[in-house]
């Protein structure tokens, strides 16, 4: 048997980059393996007092096998949840706070004293040059919006008060601000087989089949920070209301033959796939 925690984790929008993206960061449906330890990590940071170096803590839970998997679906877990959509929103980031305090050559006026001149002179043109060309970067991110995650976390070894999940607040970047309104804990057994149905993400081992459902592949960073593919079961349509069409992102069950034996935890919330 092994201690499954699991959180309703309600989010406006989120944000969790394809590990491969560059500048334009495309964000994945779900927050991926890592980012789940990340979240972890951070209530045992605030728990602890420790902050930051709680980081180490939590991946050495991955790294001596105390904590098996930790994974998230769209929806609270209870299968009548709000569709999670994909956001037209793209932040673009200001650089004023650091690179306007720079100045590229020895005795050149720094950007935020050359914005003083230009403000008090009547130059909002080129305040506008500054701010928007030499103040930005070519960073873009996507956004998520949805209201309700579900996420589980099945330790090996559980020496913890499961109650630290509920301080987890960010899933995904510094923007990506939660809160937990449904904490679960619980045992499940762990079993062997080579046919799996599950609504969690699961890697996607040499020699693995979808039988059934509909799902989205994608490269993940599993718990231990390591990338590879993952079958993501989602529903991804295009649903309409009144006059409006809107990319929809659903919970979706999918059947795995893995063509040899995984480890699988039945947990209450669905099957999830822990490895070889």
């Amino acid at each position: 048997m092994v201690k499954v925690v699991a959180a309703r984790v309600r989010l406006p929008v989120f944000s969790v980059a394809h590990p491969e993206s560059f500048q334009v960061l495309s964000a994945l449906p779900v927050p991926q393996p890592s980012s789940l330890v990340g979240a972890l990590a951070y209530a045992l940071g605030v728990s602890t007092g420790k902050g930051t170096k709680a980081w180490e803590e939590a991946f050495d839970l991955v790294r001596h096998g105390r904590l098996l998997a930790a994974r998230a679906k769209p929806g609270g877990g209870r299968g009548f949840d709000p569709p999670l959509i994909p956001s037209p929103t793209v932040v673009r980031r200001f650089r004023v706070a650091d690179k306007g305090h720079e100045s590229k050559k020895k005795g050149e006026k720094k950007p935020v004293e050359k914005l003083v001149e230009l403000a008090g002179s009547g130059g909002w043109e080129e305040v506008k040059r500054i701010v928007e060309i030499e103040l930005t970067d070519a960073f873009y991110r996507e956004y998520v919006m949805g209201v309700d995650l579900f996420c589980v976390w099945v330790f090996q070894k559980f020496d913890l008060d499961e109650r630290v999940v509920g301080l987890v607040h960010r899933l995904g970047d510094t923007e990506s601000l939660c809160t937990v309104v449904d904490l679960y804990s619980t045992e499940a057994p762990v079993e062997r087989t080579s046919v799996v149905t599950t609504s969690f993400p699961a890697p996607w081992f040499e020699g693995a089949r979808v039988l059934e459902g509909t799902y989205l592949p994608a490269k993940m960073c599993d718990e231990a920070r390591r990338l590879g593919l993952f079958i993501v079961p989602l529903k991804y349509e295009i649903e309409r209301r009144g006059r409006f069409r809107y990319p929809a992102i659903r919970e979706s069950i999918v059947k795995i033959d893995y063509g040899r034996e995984v480890n699988v935890c039945r947990t209450d919330w669905g099957d999830v796939v822990l490895g070889g």
